[in-house]
This record gives C-alpha cells, structure tokens and sequence, in this order.
C-alpha cells in the first residue's frame, strides 16, 4: 500500500491539467477527388495546421487522408472523408452551407482524430466520431466555424460555379463486331466535352474516330479483308458519379466506309460501301489521377446498312443486324 502522502502525490499527478505526454508528429498524405477547386488541397492543409501542428502534410504519409467532394452545388456542398492507413476505413460525410464551411469541418475532423490532446477541447458540435460508432452513411451537419480558429486561408476560399466545363482525350483498343464475319480489332481516338452541373443532368458529347481491320478470313471460294474507318458521336444527356468512377449512358450513332477485298477468287475483286448504325452506349471513366484517367465504352445499335459478300455465286456473309463495339483506353481531362 502506498503511505498517505505518497497516494495523494500519485493522483494529483494523473489528474492535473497537461500531464499527458506530448502528442508526437503525425504524417498524411493528402488527396482531394471529385470538385478540387471547391476544397483546394493547400487550404484543407492551411486549416488543419491552423487547429495543430502536430499533423504535417507529405506524399509518402503513414495516413492516407481522402477528401472526395460529391456535390459542390451552393448551398448545399457535401464532402467525404476516408482517414486510415488504407483505403478500406468507413466514410465520414460532411454536408455543409459553402465549400468554405465544408473544408473547416474536414480539418477539425483530421486535427481531432490524429492529435489527441485536442480531443477534450473540441466543440462537440463541430467533430466527427470515428467510423467504428457512426454508420458511414449519417451525415454531420458542418456548423460555422469559430472565429477563434478561423484560417486565414478563408479568404481565397469561395464556392464552386454552378456549372463548370470538362474536356478530356482518350486512346483506345476498339473491337467491332457483326460488320465482317469475325471480329475486327483495331484503335479508336475520342474527345470529350462536357457540362458539369454537380448533380445527375450534366450534359457530355464524346466523338470518336475508329479504324479497325480483319485480313485474310478464309471463306468458301477465297479469302477476305475488311477495313472499316468510322467516326462516331455519343450524347449523353445524364451523368451517374461517384468519388472516382462516372457513367455516362447515351445516344449513340456510328457512320463510316467499309472497304473488302478478295483474294485467291481469280479476279480480285475490292469494293467500298458506307456503313452506318444508331443505337446507345456506355462510357464510363474512372480518375487515376487528378488529370489522368481510364475510359471504358460498351455500343449496339441496329445496322442501318446490310451489305453481302460473295465470292461467285456463293455469299459467305452478311452483315450482322446489330452491331456491337467495345473499347478500353487511357487518357487525360481538364
């Protein structure tokens, strides 16, 4: 048993203000998906070193700190925060009145996880629990900031426009099928425009321009190549986003030459013919990056030109009544 003296020396050495020991640095490497321009890195960083400078901010990071911006729409900015070492941690949401008030929230929420002599200081309004007693999906109403920790950073801060325009490039591997009798493989180049209003209807135009080709198909009577060049125009009318992937279902039209030409038949026959489809398309884009992205696009429409090949009186093949096409590329947007 402790002597008197020696028990109330030890308790009041727990219990009085600043004996916990001192917090060390924490490192976070910092990433912001979605409207950037909305919650700029530098003044989520600004803001958060304003509350501690216990948590610093550096690309090789031991916390990953994700802030993906959902809506940036004024009046109603809602943003979500992934903090962990990997990616696999529950979201926390934020909903907030401006992009200003968002990132306070974000920031208190950082500073308050990774620096815990800030943890009995906090106002219990502004903080977020950890994902362990929250289900991801509740939202935290952002309250605004005290003036006593306001950033000076606030200033440049302001909301995102409600409609901001997109451009992107993208090269792709393209396959076509049904207008030859085998698949015909080549590569596509398409452009994007878009209007990104924040919410679902946000308008995008993608064109293309597709050459694929399939030499020597062996067929009754000779052999057989086919080369099609074919430009084509996607709109798309809705967007379906989430912090990463979006999905752009739309109209879709393809017209283009399709040239064929035979061999070992004797007379070496060639012709040229338009070829055309309408029907609808998928594109989706996934962000690597910032800047750098990977697009998917899935077609089928219904072949508005059948042509038949023959060799003498023996047609081989007709084109099909649907055509499908799909692509995988890479590109950039800004």
């Amino acid at each position: 048993m402790f002597p008197g003296g020696a028990l109330l020396a030890a308790l009041l050495s727990q219990s009085a203000p600043g004996a916990a020991p001192e917090a060390a640095t924490t490192t976070v490497r910092l990433d912001v998906r979605g409207a950037a321009e909305c919650t700029p890195r530098s003044d989520l960083a600004a803001r958060v070193a304003a509350r501690t400078p216990r948590v610093q901010f550096a690309d090789d990071g031991a916390v990953h700190a994700e802030v993906a911006v959902t809506s940036a729409r004024p009046g109603n900015v809602v943003a979500e925060l992934v903090l962990g070492p990997a990616r696999a941690e529950a979201p926390r949401r934020v909903v907030a009145r401006s992009c200003a008030e968002a990132a306070d929230a974000i920031a208190l929420i950082i500073a308050v996880t990774l620096d815990p002599t800030l943890k009995g200081s906090a106002p219990a309004t502004s903080s977020a629990p950890p994902p362990a007693v929250k289900p991801p999906a509740e939202a935290v109403v952002a309250k605004p900031p005290a003036p006593a920790v306001e950033s000076p950073a606030r200033a440049v801060a302001t909301p995102a426009s409600a409609t901001k325009r997109r451009f992107g490039v993208a090269v792709a591997g393209q396959t076509i099928f049904g207008p030859a009798p085998n698949v015909m493989p080549g590569i596509a180049l398409y452009v994007m425009a878009a209007l990104d209003r924040g919410g679902a209807w946000s308008p995008a135009l993608f064109v293309g321009a597709t050459r694929v080709w399939r030499d020597d198909l062996s067929q009754p009577g000779g052999s057989a190549s086919f080369t099609l060049d074919a430009a084509s125009v996607d709109a798309c009318p809705i967007r379906l986003a989430g912090s990463a992937l979006t999905v752009h279902p739309c109209a879709s039209a393809l017209v283009g030459r399709m040239a064929s030409s035979g061999a070992d038949t004797g007379n070496g026959v060639s012709t040229a013919r338009p070829f055309a489809v309408a029907g609808a398309a998928i594109a989706a884009r996934f962000g690597v990056t910032a800047s750098i992205e990977l697009s998917l696009r899935l077609a089928a429409g219904v072949t508005l030109i059948r042509d038949s090949y023959q060799f003498g009186a023996t047609t081989f093949h007709r084109a099909d009544p649907v055509t499908t096409s799909a692509s995988l590329g890479i590109g950039t947007r800004w």
